[in-house]
């Protein structure tokens, strides 16, 4: 379970080994254990093989996973557990956010930060005279399609090696996806569509040390370092990853944006949450 389910760049670059785990039964999703009458349904996972974690009320993970694609009934409201929102899907049994593909049968938007709603004129919604906020870590159902995205496209998803994009809609110079009538909030505070990742364009990232040394090495795409340095504490634009072979030692690169040149993951003082994608 995540704080925030935000992919890092280095999320990105690596595959997680799942442990050995018991597979929940797929025929069984009715949440057997619950009394009360269904909220509504989720559906869990995405193309991924990912593990799915289920989780008691205390935020400990239970010894089980669940195969993708499954739909569960849910009971109650959200409940935060672990500094990130779940769904019960049976006594003692909550499916994290970060897990959820559809809510309620339809597409959702995972809320990477704390999200203001705005109507088409971008303004704040207010409902019992308060503003309505969505917190980090909710999922939201949205209105729009999913298209090629265009070739300058900053946010995008991957499909089959495809750049596709959500439509949105200019509010004030901020670009918005509609989560119902009269209903928008900004792009820049997701991080997922359908459970799938965002990636961006670019990202900007801080140089830290490099075994205590203020001179950061620079990388080829063979992973050999160049004559050019760069300096703890400068910022650079990163705009693809890949993992490569180096001897003994698996690197993680960053490519610099606009030059043929890398910079190794472990350089990286710090991370925005949006991962860019990796090299063709």
């Amino acid at each position: 379970m995540k704080l925030i389910k935000s992919i890092s760049l280095a999320a990105a670059a690596l595959s997680l080994t799942a442990p050995a785990i018991a597979l929940v039964n797929p025929s069984i999703t009715t949440a057997q254990a619950a009394t009360k009458k269904a909220t509504g349904t989720i559906t869990v996972g995405n193309n991924n093989s990912s593990v799915i974690g289920v989780y008691n009320a205390a935020g400990k993970q239970k010894n089980q996973r669940i195969k993708n694609g499954t739909t569960f009934k849910y009971y109650g409201a959200p409940k935060l557990i672990n500094y990130e929102y779940t769904y019960k899907i049976a006594k003692n049994k909550y499916v994290p956010t970060s897990a959820i593909s559809t809510l309620n049968g339809k597409s959702v938007l995972y809320i990477a930060n704390n999200s203001y709603v705005y109507d088409k004129n971008g303004k704040r919604v207010t409902k019992n005279s308060k503003r309505v906020l969505l917190r980090r870590s909710h999922i939201v159902n949205y209105t729009g399609s999913i298209k090629t995205a265009a070739s300058d496209a900053y946010r995008f998803l991957v499909n089959d090696g495809k750049k596709m994009a959500l439509s949105t809609k200019t509010i004030k110079g901020h670009q918005y996806y509609n989560i119902g009538k009269n209903a928008y909030i900004r792009v820049s505070n997701v991080s997922y569509v359908n459970n799938e990742p965002l990636y961006a364009a670019y990202q900007t990232v801080t140089l830290g040390k490099h075994s205590n040394e203020s001179k950061v090495p620079v990388y080829d795409a063979e992973g050999k370092t160049v004559s050019q340095e760069l300096t703890a504490g400068s910022k650079v634009s990163v705009d693809r990853t890949k993992t490569i072979k180096n001897g003994d030692q698996t690197l993680i690169l960053y490519g610099i944006k606009g030059q043929k040149s890398y910079i190794d993951m472990n350089d990286i003082a710090t991370m925005p949450n949006l991962a860019v994608a990796p090299e063709e």
